[in-house]
């Protein structure tokens, strides 16, 4: 082989990494791109299936609720990364009377305990399994679903900011006291 043909030999394979290395980025950056995430979850208006499953406490948690509105935050390990929407969410949890959050988690039990361990969380988290993130068509995270009490999804989509946590807060806040307003005009 003359140099001239392993030069040329090289250049074409350089070329052609280069062009499954673009192909591949291009689907990563459409995924995460605002079109790709509002692909993900249920849209709002829509039912999501009931589910029953006791935490890593051993409390039973489920959706719907029938009595208070419910963000489900499906994460794993990558909520360490977002040390402000934790803390947050800890102080919601502490605080708010008209929000449960309940984490879902694709992990095991004992990675469970030590994210919970290592994080400081005062929010339930349940192990469940990758069908349980198919069944709800979540891909990426940590993704959030703001429901109604009878299961309804109100809102969804990425929460990994502060900010985004609470706007979902704010917003089932006001939705709830819509909802009671109504009730009351209905009695």
């Amino acid at each position: 082989m003359s140099l001239v043909t392993v030069i040329f030999l090289s250049i074409e394979v350089i070329f052609i990494i280069l062009v499954v290395l673009t192909i591949l980025r291009t689907g990563v950056i459409r995924l995460e791109s605002k079109v790709g995430v509002t692909r993900d979850g249920f849209p709002p208006g829509k039912k999501v299936p009931s589910w029953q499953l006791p935490d890593i406490a051993g409390q039973m948690q489920q959706t719907p609720t029938e009595n208070h509105w419910q963000l489900l935050l499906f994460t794993d390990h990558v909520l360490g990364g977002f040390l402000d929407v934790v803390t947050e969410m800890n102080n919601i949890a502490l605080s708010a009377q008209d929000l449960e959050i309940v984490i879902l988690s694709k992990r095991n039990k004992a990675l469970c305990e030590a994210m919970v361990r290592g994080l400081n969380l005062h929010v339930p988290v349940v192990s469940v399994s990758e069908d349980f993130y198919h069944r709800f068509h979540v891909r990426v995270m940590p993704f959030g679903f703001l429901l109604d009490p009878n299961g309804t999804v109100q809102w969804v989509g990425v929460i990994n900011t502060k900010a985004w946590l609470i706007y979902v807060w704010q917003l089932a806040k006001k939705k709830a006291s819509i909802d009671n307003s109504f009730e009351e005009v209905r009695k």
